[in-house]
């Protein structure tokens, strides 16, 4: 029998000493409420940048690597060219044959081939390393607009015309004999014309107004210690030329610096090289 309480609690029972309240099923309970849990992220920043070009000293560092690396395989060539050729003629003479090499026009396709995809291939190297800009990027393989290429063929036509002009103002005559004896001891004048058209060009190209130019133009000495340090570099690998053949092409060597630096694009100097060098080589075929 239940006993009704008056202040209304809920019956009690004692069972065993015990007293218990007893709670019914359908009065809803409280559980103490759960910590709400907030997440933390850490703040979100821009993401790191990539490393520009290489600085100036690391530059020039890097170039005169790539500058051993192209001689030692020209070198490397070279001894490999002039034991072969001492095999197969057994009576010619060794000075006679060493004095040779620096007019063979088939050593000079070889050897200008050859060096030119080694540096190269250490160009593309070195760029990878600083895993900063792509190799196109880097080096200014970039698209010019189509004006670009009437104001390039402006450009050639006016160094030829002041090439001209100068030859005949200084009374000196251009010294072609090293350019008329390649080609007339080059054995195959088509492999030649690759070579000097082709692969002279690009690696030059990419090593002066590319890698070197990029790397010089972003130190101290900007953009016209840039040009003015990577034409002199260029007439001084030109040894072979007399000192009027240097100074013209440390005269190009500004005018394409220029034209490096207004269009922005490697493909405007690689294009005057290979017209130059194309426009040499027909006079000598012509001529001889």
């Amino acid at each position: 029998m239940s006993i009704i309480h008056p202040d209304n609690s809920y019956p009690t029972s004692e069972k065993n000493g015990d007293s218990r309240s007893e709670t019914p099923a359908s009065l809803p309970t409280e559980s103490p409420a759960a910590p709400q849990l907030t997440a933390v992220t850490a703040p979100v920043g821009p993401p790191p940048a990539k490393p520009g070009v290489w600085g100036g000293w690391t530059t020039v560092g890097f170039g005169a690597a790539i500058f051993a690396i192209y001689f030692v395989t020209q070198s490397i060539v070279a001894i490999v060219f002039t034991v072969t050729k001492l095999i197969n003629n057994p009576s010619l003479p060794a000075g006679q044959a060493i004095s040779a090499l620096s007019s063979d026009g088939l050593l000079i396709s070889i050897v200008t081939i050859v060096s030119a995809i080694a540096g190269t291939g250490f160009i593309i190297l070195f760029i990878h390393i600083r895993k900063g800009p792509g190799i196109a990027d880097y080096l200014g393989f970039k698209s010019m607009r189509s004006r670009t290429y009437g104001m390039l063929a402006l450009v050639i036509l006016g160094l030829a015309v002041l090439s001209f002009i100068a030859d005949y103002f200084f009374n000196t005559p251009r010294d072609t004999s090293f350019t008329v004896d390649a080609f007339q001891t080059s054995r195959w004048p088509v492999l030649l014309g690759i070579a000097v058209v082709l692969f002279a060009p690009v690696f030059e190209e990419c090593f002066f107004r590319g890698f070197v130019f990029v790397g010089l133009r972003a130190s101290k000495v900007g953009a016209v210690g840039a040009i003015v340090l990577t034409a002199l570099a260029w007439a001084l690998l030109h040894l072979q030329y007399d000192v009027y053949g240097m100074t013209t092409i440390f005269v190009l060597g500004i005018v394409f610096g220029i034209v490096r630096l207004k269009t922005g694009s490697l493909w405007s100097t690689l294009i005057l090289h290979m017209a130059w060098n194309l426009i040499a080589i027909v006079a000598v075929a012509v001529s001889s």
